[in-house]
């Protein structure tokens, strides 16, 4: 699986079969995808070529063999990824606060769009074997999960294959 960083906080996720668009922003140069994952109440799927499905609420959702559950967390939604054997979440750090026990389970990717400040704690409880940052306070959150010196890439790619044994922490800028 293939995650890449456009603009601030826009990202195309690639599985075997399946390309994702989270979040595009107007400012990002247009690409194709066959999904289109609202988050961010500004997300333009305008900047999105030939998708086939936009998706903004709860739900079970399967594109492409790429299985999509939808996660309400007050007034915002977290998205589950499941491809490939690997278990993905796509979250915002502000939308994590709001995370309760019974909300949580164990993913061994996830993906924070660091908005706000990072609860280390429900990190730790969902006991990933990756950790990619990106957004504002992507570098903060890093030093909040105890990884000072993090490298930082446009692309990052994960498989079940190659996951770390222990919590490996990256960002994406």
């Amino acid at each position: 699986m293939d995650i890449q960083i456009f603009g601030k906080d826009s990202l195309k996720i690639k599985s075997k079969k399946t390309t994702l668009a989270v979040d595009p922003k107007s400012s990002i140069p247009k690409f194709e995808a066959d999904v289109v994952i609202l988050i961010d109440k500004d997300a333009d799927a305008t900047r999105i070529d030939d998708f086939r499905v936009s998706i903004n609420a709860a739900g079970e959702y399967e594109v492409g063999g790429l299985k999509i559950s939808g996660v309400t967390l007050e007034k915002d939604t977290m998205f589950v990824l499941t491809s490939e054997n690997v278990t993905l979440l796509i979250a915002k750090a502000s939308s994590l606060e709001k995370a309760t026990a019974e909300k949580i389970g164990d993913y061994q990717i996830l993906v924070i769009n660091v908005d706000s400040d990072l609860n280390q704690s429900v990190i730790t409880a969902m006991e990933p074997n990756v950790v990619i940052l990106y957004g504002a306070k992507a570098k903060e959150a890093a030093k909040t999960l105890g990884k000072g010196s993090v490298s930082t890439s446009s692309k990052i790619t994960v498989s079940e294959d190659k996951l770390p044994e222990e919590m490996d922490v990256m960002i994406l800028a």
